[in-house]
């Protein structure tokens, strides 16, 4: 009678040669023979890093359809910090899937913002659907990020700083056209403004409020509504938005603007009160499916890759129908994740760079508080704290 013993044999070692050996071919260019390698080691191990490898290694060899498999695999067993979405993205551009492609870089962005490549990528392609505004605001975050100064910088850089100029020259002409009472001519110089440089708060916010003024509120709204993508905690421009919604009767909208507008006036009891009172009578008037054309809106600047817009529409179902929160709460953190991904690392970075700090550990801490202040505005709270526990060691 023969008797066999189980035990658990530690391949820990063997795994560590493997993978450094695989790493190592790729590098060399060798990716057939990789390939095999991170593919023999399925028969022990299962992660997200490995599955990443193998679509790489597809990837290189333009085996695109199980490189799409294997970076997908990847995403499923970690969806976030995960690298496989810059690929995917390149994968869908190859296929002229513009779209997919869009929201797949915008993922990797969440991720990595400082990734001036991805940010490239984004604006090229949203130059290529005609979206102004998303090309700007990513040109702006490739500006900010890009170490490599080379022509293609130089090139991007040239343009937006031409974009400013004319904008602000623009601008003042505007100022002093509202000056002299002739609120025809700011509109013009305005509207030329704006299409120049659509990710201006202060020529947005500006051109609509003049439009409310002339009792033009679909115009108004268009500008007032980019403001609001620009600064969402933006007092006026809620309070503009607000009358504009009424005055064309869309009530549903004023609804959710004026309960946006709740937490910026709680220290202004009149104002409070005003609002609340308002707040209350359209929220009466609501049925079950008063969201709908918030949904439709949503899923329709979704789709166009307009995620600024389709956050706004996405939150407005929430506030007039709470319980919708199960349905589209994922979508709604994953577009805030591809608008302002630096607010949560800034963030992270702060509370990590605080640790070390009080620890004494200042050369790890400078490195969070560095990555604190790449990300932060250089106005902000953020950056100024950052700054001031970076030290020379």
């Amino acid at each position: 009678m023969v008797s066999s013993d189980y035990y658990i044999q530690d391949n820990s070692n063997l795994e560590e040669k493997t993978l450094n050996a695989a790493k190592g071919l790729y590098q060399e260019g060798k990716y057939t023979e990789a390939l095999k390698l991170y593919q023999g080691m399925l028969n022990t191990s299962i992660s997200y890093k490995l599955y990443y490898e193998i679509g790489r290694c597809y990837y290189k060899l333009n085996d695109l359809l199980p490189a799409e498999e294997y970076f997908n695999k990847s995403i499923a067993l970690e969806g976030f910090k995960n690298s496989s979405f810059l690929y995917l993205g390149n994968i869908y551009y190859k296929r002229s899937d513009t779209k997919n492609a869009i929201e797949n870089w915008a993922a990797a962005y969440a991720y990595k913002p400082d990734d001036a490549a991805v940010c490239l990528n984004l604006a090229t392609s949203y130059f290529s659907k005609g979206m102004r505004f998303q090309t700007l605001f990513y040109y702006e975050k490739y500006l900010k990020y890009a170490k490599d100064k080379n022509s293609s910088y130089e090139a991007v850089k040239t343009s937006i700083d031409k974009c400013n100029e004319i904008a602000n020259d623009l601008l003042q002409k505007a100022r002093n056209a509202i000056a002299a009472q002739n609120n025809k001519s700011a509109i013009e110089y305005l509207t030329f403004a704006v299409k120049n440089l659509p990710i201006s708060f202060d020529l947005n916010h500006l051109l609509g409020k003049i439009y409310l003024e002339e009792n033009d509120y679909m115009h108004s709204l268009i500008y007032l509504k980019q403001a609001l993508c620009i600064d969402n905690h933006s007092l006026d421009v809620l309070q503009k938005l607000a009358s504009v919604y009424i005055n064309i009767g869309d009530y549903t909208a004023a609804y959710c603007t004026m309960r946006r507008l709740l937490p910026l006036v709680l220290h202004n009891q009149a104002e409070y009160l005003k609002t609340i009172k308002l707040v209350k009578s359209l929220d009466e008037s609501f049925d079950e499916y008063s969201y709908q054309g918030h949904k439709e809106w949503a899923m329709r600047y979704d789709s166009e890759n307009n995620y600024h817009m389709a956050l706004i529409e996405y939150e407005n179902c929430i506030i007039i129908k709470e319980n919708l929160k199960e349905v589209f709460g994922e979508r709604i953190e994953r577009l805030k994740s591809f608008i302002k991904p630096e607010e949560r690392i800034i963030k992270i970075c702060l509370e990590k760079g605080g640790e070390f700090y009080n620890n004494g550990d200042f050369k790890t801490s400078n490195k969070y508080f560095s990555k604190a202040m790449l990300m932060a505005n250089k106005n902000s709270a953020e950056y100024k704290l950052a700054k001031s526990r970076v030290v020379n060691v």
